[in-house]
């Protein structure tokens, strides 16, 4: 047994699926293990533990979340996230929490509505932080975009509030989740963000509503397939189309969405054609 991950191989072996103290337990060893690690081996030994490790302790910790009547254990979940918070970067369990965190979010939503995912839960992914949460951990935090709707959090002022041109890739990402959540929530949250001074990239952000014309469900959180136990479509109407264009002809320069139209799967010299403005 490697030494360095000694605590975190004896507490897989020791967790029983489900058992949230084991759980405590685990994510312990999993931080003083993956901090060893890196303190030890360096970049390449910490990427060979976690790659490994990961989606085992993403899976234990996803059980113990569910109680036995088949609800969320948002009390469990959050005592875990207030153990190891986001933004602080003094902890490796951002990468494990998030992504769970996430799973639920999407859970929730689809079964549940927007409502039903806890105030704090919105708080936490819209925290973590590239830098002090790793990008395992912001790329899953995205999914706060399923949140969109919720009575008590606005979800897409807090996302374009946040967004500049250096986090523009956090807001794609979030864009991406709230599109496959509520397409015309999708298309409000483009229109708000091309609108912004702080925005660099207009048709880049193109891109995040692109992903639910080919799928129902996302890539992400990482290790989950969520199709396999939810029933869900997303979909586009007539409607909600010819807005996205005449948002893209508000907003784009006709001669930009003619160069561009052939690399999108949107009728971007239609959005060009009927909606640009000559004096853009």
């Amino acid at each position: 047994m490697p030494r360095d991950i000694a605590p975190l191989t004896n507490a897989l072996e020791e967790t029983t699926s489900g058992n949230q103290t084991d759980v405590y337990t685990l994510l312990a060893a999993w931080d003083k293990s993956v901090a060893t690690a890196l303190e030890r081996g360096g970049g390449s030994r910490y990427r060979e533990v976690t790659k490994e490790r990961r989606p085992r302790v993403i899976d234990l910790v996803d059980t113990a979340t569910t109680d036995e009547s088949g609800e969320t254990d948002w009390t469990f979940l959050r005592e875990c996230t207030d153990a190891y918070p986001p933004g602080v970067d003094d902890h490796h369990c951002s990468q494990i929490l998030a992504n769970v965190v996430a799973r639920y979010v999407i859970r929730t939503r689809i079964n549940q509505g927007p409502d039903a995912i806890p105030e704090w839960v919105v708080d936490y992914l819209m925290e973590i932080t590239i830098d002090a949460d790793t990008e395992w951990g912001w790329e899953s935090a995205a999914a706060v975009g399923w949140a969109v709707g919720h009575s008590d959090r606005a979800v897409l002022d807090r996302v374009v509030d946040q967004t500049d041109t250096e986090s523009e890739p956090w807001a794609m990402g979030i864009l991406k989740h709230v599109t496959f959540a509520d397409p015309e929530a999708g298309i409000t949250l483009l229109e708000r963000l091309l609108d912004s001074p702080d925005t660099r990239e207009d048709l880049t952000f193109l891109r995040s509503l692109e992903r639910p014309l080919k799928q129902d469900l996302p890539n992400f959180p990482q290790y989950w397939e969520p199709q396999t136990e939810l029933k869900y479509e997303v979909s586009f109407t007539n409607e909600q189309m010819n807005r996205l264009l005449e948002v893209l002809g508000d907003a784009v320069h006709p001669k930009r969405l003619e160069k561009f139209d052939d690399q999108f799967a949107f009728d971007l010299q239609r959005a060009a054609d009927g909606y640009g403005s000559s004096d853009s």
